[in-house]
């Protein structure tokens, strides 16, 4: 799925950072692009940049057009290199904001992507990391989940998707939640947005770095959250531990938000599954599966009475 011109494009970044002009490189394979079991590698294609000489190797990535779904490629090419500079994620050595390509340090000789087991073993440094985030610059595109979904929405009635034969129910229990939140109010932070297990890289020093900066945008602090707690913690009383490792104390009220926006997460990626299950040309991933994982994680949380005690107390 890359095209020539991409190729082109990233061997020209490479050879522009100091110290790779001149020398013999291979691009070989990185990430296997995956829907389900687990989402990795959807959003773009991974190259390693390889020196024949030395063995040294960066790590490259290239957009999808899928992605267009929830990447701006400029958003996420300057919140990457910002994220580099301030040791949140990798560095990022070259980029270009127009195809959204970028060049960086390849840290597949320190670092494992997260699976859920590991995403919960190191939790503390996975909110703290992310609570830095917070503290940063702005991002140049503001957005919340509510929001997004909308626009997917009208994306699929487009292109004709099938959505699930209770999609109406669910969508009118995510605008419940969306209209609680809006009328508590809200404050917004430049944040990853993204809780996908894959996107969080351990060191084996236990640290943390953040990668695919695609959802980045400013949002409810409390959003970001939520996308980790949903894909982290299927129950509340975990779920709670990791909110006062971000809040520093628990509040029920901003608990329950957190929640529902984790729900709402899965309704998004639900969408994002299906359109892509319909418009995406890589039929050998399977789109479907994995959004109707996400629309029945979705369904099996509002379908639990705790959900409505939640709108009622945002």
């Amino acid at each position: 799925m890359i095209s020539e011109a991409q190729l082109e494009t990233a061997r020209s970044l490479v050879s522009g950072i100091a110290g790779w002009s001149g020398r013999a490189i291979e691009f070989v394979s990185g990430v296997v692009p995956m829907a389900s079991p687990m989402n990795q590698g959807i959003d773009a294609a991974s190259r390693r940049a390889l020196d024949t000489a030395s063995r040294e190797s960066l790590w490259i990535k290239i957009p999808h057009p899928d992605s267009s779904l929830f990447a701006d490629k400029d958003v996420a090419v300057g919140a990457a290199v910002r994220s580099g500079e301030a040791g949140i994620g990798p560095r990022i050595l070259a980029s270009d904001r127009g195809s959204g390509i970028l060049v960086m340090q390849d840290l597949g000789a320190t670092h494992r992507a997260a699976n859920l087991a590991r995403l919960v073993e190191h939790r503390d440094a996975v909110i703290d990391v992310r609570k830095r985030l917070h503290g940063g610059p702005r991002m140049t595109r503001n957005r919340s989940v509510f929001k997004h979904i909308e626009a997917l929405l009208d994306k699929a009635r487009t292109a004709s998707v099938a959505l699930p034969q209770d999609h109406a129910w669910l969508l009118d229990n995510i605008h419940a939640a969306s209209d609680a939140i809006s009328a508590a109010g809200v404050d917004t932070v430049p944040a990853h947005v993204d809780g996908n297990a894959s996107n969080v890289m351990i060191g084996g020093d236990g640290s943390v770095l953040l990668v695919d900066y695609d959802m980045a945008a400013n949002v409810d602090p409390f959003e970001d959250l939520g996308s980790f707690l949903v894909e982290a913690h299927a129950f509340d009383p975990s779920a709670r531990e990791s909110f006062e490792r971000f809040h520093g104390s628990f509040d029920e009220r901003l608990f329950n938000r957190s929640r529902l926006y984790g729900v709402a997460d899965d309704f998004r990626w639900g969408l994002i599954g299906a359109i892509l299950a319909k418009t995406s040309q890589r039929s050998d991933l399977e789109f479907l599966k994995y959004a109707d994982w996400r629309f029945l994680r979705c369904r099996i949380a509002m379908r639990d009475p705790i959900y409505e005690e939640r709108i009622r107390r945002v």
